[in-house]
């Protein structure tokens, strides 16, 4: 076991010496800021001493050198070498020993790979959810949270350090939507940040709130109908481009919207800190795409009334789901442009309609 270890390690190496170009400074700066505290077993508020967490930057940069088009390795595991992609077959050997693994392709079709203490398998209706908890081998990417086909992962560790990423920065913490949503919960936020060793049952709480949400996020894309092949196209054809990223905001919006999804779970829940959260970190495309939810909390504050909520959810979803359909229709139609007449004609038609 040792040696399948030493090689996924290995692979993560591989895999963050990948995924560096994709990342704006500041993306980069805050992954590799997780990274060195899970490599020095440093809790999310924790920081190292600053000339130690440069001599560890100049390190890695200097072990990723080189390794950048190098491909995933195979693993060694029970006395056969399987391909790093082969998750099922290596899930089957690991499971038994306590240890979940995951592998596929994350922003840039760059490849990701992790190893964890496996917690906790869960059914939720036809997928299988692995929570992991502390983590044996990761790469700069650390997403709290994944699907690969049927299997959803939920990364305890890498979700703390989002968590509290999201909780510590100086420019979130004065989002409306965060102050109601930690005052809902009893939590002052500066006394939080300030003394978080005091607050470990309520961070364990939104912890735990944040990781059911993200899996029923997964539970949404998983069964959400809409983009399909579009999504595969894009992907392949124009990388690292607006495009994309407006399309993957698309295809997360809509899992958070649809029945099955994040939204729907709040809802059901009555989870207002929850959605406030939702709304508190709403990322890149996601105010532009849905802009029902905001004026809806608005009103559900005031009157208490969920059916307004509801209302704005399905409103959103429907309109989504025909904008995914013009998306499809389109891309049929220019499907022998150049990817660059392509990435053009794509942004001004969904894109720069939103004023961006």
């Amino acid at each position: 076991m040792n040696d399948f270890i030493q090689q996924v390690q290995f692979n993560c190496q591989i895999a963050a010496a990948g995924q560096v170009g994709f990342y704006s400074l500041c993306g980069m700066l805050l992954r590799m800021r997780q990274l060195y505290k899970w490599e020095q077993n440093l809790l999310p508020w924790q920081e190292g001493d600053p000339k130690a967490v440069l001599d560890w930057i100049e390190t890695q940069e200097e072990s990723w050198s080189g390794l950048e088009e190098t491909g995933l390795q195979d693993l060694p595991l029970n006395g056969i070498r399987l391909d790093p992609f082969s998750v099922s077959e290596l899930n089957d050997l690991l499971l038994p020993e306590g240890l979940a693994y995951g592998a596929g392709y994350t922003h840039g079709l760059a490849p990701t790979c992790f190893l964890g203490e496996l917690w906790e398998v869960q059914k939720r209706r036809d997928l299988t959810v692995f929570i992991l908890g502390p983590e044996l081998a990761r790469d700069l990417d650390g997403s709290p949270a994944m699907r690969q086909g049927q299997i959803i992962y939920l990364r305890t560790e890498p979700l703390a350090f989002y968590l509290w990423d999201n909780l510590s920065d100086p420019t979130k913490q004065n989002n409306f939507f965060l102050k109601i949503a930690l005052a809902a919960q009893g939590i002052d936020l500066t006394s939080l940040v300030n003394r978080p060793e005091e607050y470990q049952d309520q961070f364990q709480t939104l912890l735990q709130a944040q990781g059911e949400a993200m899996i029923h996020h997964e539970i949404g894309e998983a069964l959400e109908p809409s983009l399909q092949k579009t999504f595969a196209v894009i992907i392949g054809r124009l990388p690292h481009t607006r495009v994309e990223r407006y399309v993957r905001a698309l295809k997360d919006t809509l899992a958070d919207l649809n029945d099955w999804g994040r939204v729907q779970h709040l809802l059901e829940q009555r989870n207002l800190p929850g959605l406030a959260l939702l709304l508190a970190w709403r990322p890149g495309f996601y105010p532009y795409l849905v802009p029902e939810l905001e004026p809806a909390f608005w009103a559900l504050q005031k009157s208490r009334d969920w059916n307004v909520m509801h209302q704005a959810r399905q409103e959103a979803l429907e309109r989504l789901r025909r904008t995914a359909a013009e998306l499809d229709e389109v891309l049929a139609e220019l499907a022998e442009k150049s990817d660059e007449e392509l990435a053009t004609a794509l942004d001004n038609r969904f894109i720069k309609p939103l004023g961006l």
